[in-house]
């Protein structure tokens, strides 16, 4: 008896190693998460826009969102067309 419990507690510490030496590494994603299916990942914010130091979390939460709002807008300038003009995508 003393035997089976100790191979099952070898057995037991064995499998948990392994899963040790298989963990996924982390991802750290600085401006939120962009999914594939959504296309090309975009820029990070641009420099000149300020009120994205500090929330660059949300970029890409943003970019999605105007996305989805306007096809036809420029994450580079943060901006989508409507007509002839360029309009400021806030969300």
């Amino acid at each position: 008896m003393r035997k089976l419990i100790t191979a099952a507690l070898a057995a037991a510490a064995f499998a948990g190693a392994a899963g040790v030496a298989t963990a996924q590494p982390v991802v750290v994603e600085r401006y939120g998460h962009w999914d594939h299916a959504w296309g090309v990942v975009p820029p990070p914010p641009p420099r000149a826009m300020r009120h994205w130091r500090g929330h660059e979390a949300a970029w890409y939460g943003h970019v999605h969102n105007c996305m989805v709002r306007s096809h036809y807008y420029d994450p580079r300038r943060d901006m989508y067309r409507e007509g002839r003009r360029w309009v400021p995508c806030n969300d």
